[in-house]
């Protein structure tokens, strides 16, 4: 075991390891240079010290019925067979095609724009969108959603893979022509058709402008060009008058794929320096974000959702674009490897309140507060989904 950090620590990129394994401190990212950081080595090298580090600590614990080996792995989206790519996104289907599940019928018109199962996910993250953002709890009710979010892809619609990533980095030049968007029956549909003659748009809240992306319309083609989008939009610029922010509003997927985005906040530099230069997850959360930083405003959450434009960049209604669950899948990765860096001091770090920006204001969260999932699962102890290892999980990242 520790043969193989004798080895990292040997080898050309000179890093320092992790606490819980050989008591130095955690890379940093002073130990790469420029380049290593732009092109990505120091981010690999940082998730084998990582990995170690995880397999250090499973094979340490008193008792546990998760390991290392039978844990599930989540793949990243492009390294997926084919066939496995057209089994996930039938199984999307199928979820976007099945009745509400949990809704019940005093619910129903509450809830007027739910007609599926998969519309319960949506209305359910616009439910708590105030208290799911710039909270204590954004990691820990993002990952537990899409977890539940894979286990319904596996038990009602018969996927028996795993949640994919999207490691956006890899895409950050032109997001527009990653695999993920090609449009043929073993992608993730297309980008939007697009729509030209369109002007910069500026984001008062971010005081941000930015230019118009490489869509703007309907998916063109691919494994939801037939897709109804029930629910939303509800936040500038896309907002139309809203009565309700459940109400039906039926239209097509739209994605607007935009390397202004990926290239100001989703390169391999924005993730690394994000990884290695916050070792609090005060700052960490607030960093992955885009909140408390005039030169980062979006962060490499809100980076990505933006980069995809129309449905993904809605803040509350985001989910209606199932690219929204392989992107929170890579931010889950991040945060799992920020934890495993330094585990003993970050597996159960939280802090916060649980309204955004503590507005308006509210207690601090511990790890006893239940997270609440509306129409998409019974609520969940904070605690009990710290750890990918843990709970009701049993997975790791590859």
């Amino acid at each position: 075991m520790y043969s193989f950090i004798v080895a990292i620590l040997l080898a050309p990129i000179m890093v320092k390891a992790q606490v819980g394994v050989s008591g130095a401190q955690a890379p940093q990212s002073a130990d790469y240079s420029p380049a290593e950081i732009a092109n990505g080595t120091a981010f690999s090298n940082v998730s084998l010290i990582a990995n170690e580090n995880m397999q250090y600590n499973l094979v340490h614990r008193n008792s546990t019925n998760c390991t290392y080996y039978n844990a599930h792995r989540r793949r990243e989206w492009r390294t997926l067979p084919p066939a496995a790519r057209k089994c996930f996104t039938d199984a999307v289907t199928c979820l976007i095609s099945m009745a509400p599940m949990r809704m019940t019928a005093d619910e129903a018109p509450y809830y007027p724009g739910v007609r599926s199962r998969y519309d319960e996910y949506v209305a359910t993250h616009i439910n708590y969108t105030f208290n799911i953002h710039d909270t204590a709890n954004f990691f820990a009710w993002h990952r537990a959603f899409i977890h539940f979010w894979e286990q319904d892809l596996r038990t009602l619609c018969g996927y028996d893979g795993f949640l994919p990533y999207w490691d956006w980095s890899l895409d950050a030049a032109a997001p527009q022509n990653s695999p993920l968007f090609v449009g043929d029956a073993y992608s993730m549909g297309s980008n939007g058709v697009f729509v030209a003659n369109r002007s910069d748009t500026w984001l008062a809240a971010q005081n941000v402008t930015y230019p118009p992306g490489t869509g703007g319309g309907c998916v063109r083609s691919g494994p939801f060009v037939n897709y109804t989008v029930n629910l939303g939009p509800l936040d500038l610029p896309h907002a139309v008058n809203v009565q309700s922010p459940f109400r039906y509003n039926p239209r097509c997927l739209t994605r607007d794929l935009n390397p202004w985005f990926s290239q100001n906040y989703n390169t391999f530099t924005n993730l690394t320096h994000t990884m290695l230069d916050n070792i609090y997850i005060s700052d960490f959360q607030a960093t992955v974000q885009g909140y408390g930083s005039e030169s980062n405003r979006f962060g490499i959450h809100g980076g990505g959702h933006w980069m995809g434009g129309g449905s993904m960049s809605d803040f509350h209604s985001s989910p209606s674009d199932p690219v929204f669950f392989l992107h929170h899948g890579q931010i889950d990765r991040i945060w799992t490897i920020w934890q495993n860096l330094d585990i003993y001091r970050r597996q159960n770090a939280i802090y916060g309140t649980s309204t955004l920006g503590n507005e308006p204001p509210s207690a601090e969260m511990t790890l006893d507060d239940m997270l609440p999932f509306g129409l998409v699962a019974d609520d969940v102890r904070f605690g009990d989904v710290m750890d990918t290892f843990g709970g009701p999980f049993c997975y790791r990242y590859v």
